[in-house]
């Protein structure tokens, strides 16, 4: 499955994109300056080669970020609702998490439908490997999901 985002995520996600395009054009201004004061040949002009790679990264990155906000899902936020059988967006779910036999912890978590970056430690994005693994489950819920290659299991102690 895509992206998926609150309508507030979607907002925070387009201004994020804004952001960017915004620090494209001031990058272009910086490089058209470099290339007066310096020449525009990369033998000549370090700074202006390195603009230039900075600018193509940036150039991907807001492509990247625009394919996956129009392929998005937007989901509710189910901020009011007082189920709390089943996780959703906003949910304070208690989990454990074995990393192996004898290595395990308990993290109190809330699940978020913003990507922005504005998450805390104790936050975590639905698109996320665990968001994505607990999201639409009940207490009791076991299961696994992957990170770097290394297999975690998680198990939904309560939702809040």
């Amino acid at each position: 499955m895509g992206l998926m985002l609150t309508k507030s995520g979607y907002e925070n996600y387009q201004k994020e994109i804004k952001k960017k395009e915004e620090e494209l054009r001031q990058l272009g201004i910086y490089k058209g300056k470099i290339a007066v004061w310096e020449g525009n040949v990369w033998h000549d002009n370090f700074a202006f080669e390195q603009t230039e790679i900075q600018e193509r990264a940036l150039i991907y990155t807001i492509s990247q970020m625009k394919q996956a906000l129009a392929s998005a899902t937007i989901i509710e936020d189910e901020q009011s609702s007082k189920d709390n059988d089943t996780v959703k967006v906003n949910s304070k779910v208690h989990v454990k998490l074995n990393y192996s036999n004898d290595d395990c912890e308990e993290l109190h978590l809330t699940l978020s439908g913003d990507v922005s970056g504005k998450l805390d430690e104790n936050t975590i994005s639905i698109n996320s490997p665990l968001g994505s693994c607990i999201l639409g489950k009940k207490i009791g819920f076991v299961g696994n999901y992957s990170v770097n290659e290394k297999n975690i299991k998680v198990t939904i102690l309560n939702i809040e």
